[in-house]
This record gives C-alpha cells, structure tokens and sequence, in this order.
C-alpha cells in the first residue's frame, strides 16, 4: 500500500487503511487467544482466515492502483 499510496484515490486509501486496521486488530486479538487456548481450531480458522483477507485486501488494492 505504502508503494501505491500515490497512485491511489485519497479516499480509497482512506478505506484500505482502515480495514487493514480492522484485519490487524482481528489477527492480534485472534493471536493473544491463541497464547491463552493453543489447541482451539475455531481460532486457528480465524487467524488464517483474517490473514487471507488481509492477503486479499492488499492483492486488490495492488490491482487497483495497476489498472489506473
């Protein structure tokens, strides 16, 4: 994001950046509970999943940022 900030809309930036904070609160928060409860499966699905949805969210803006 830091690379194509300048390629992008301000206000798309603006959107990027807040839900990769959302992702990254859920990824620490799903991480600190599994410090606490190693073998929970439910909370490994979510970690991985909140990492693929980061992944996702910088794939897509990285493809928004190359179609401009």
């Amino acid at each position: 994001l830091e690379e194509r900030r300048n390629d992008l809309n301000p206000r798309t930036v603006e959107i990027l950046e807040r839900n990769l904070k959302l992702i990254d609160a859920a990824i620490g928060q799903a991480r600190q509970a599994l410090e606490e409860d190693p073998g929970n499966a439910y909370l490994n699905r979510h970690l991985v999943e909140s990492r693929k949805r980061k992944l996702d969210l910088l794939r897509r803006a990285t493809s928004i940022s190359e179609a401009d």
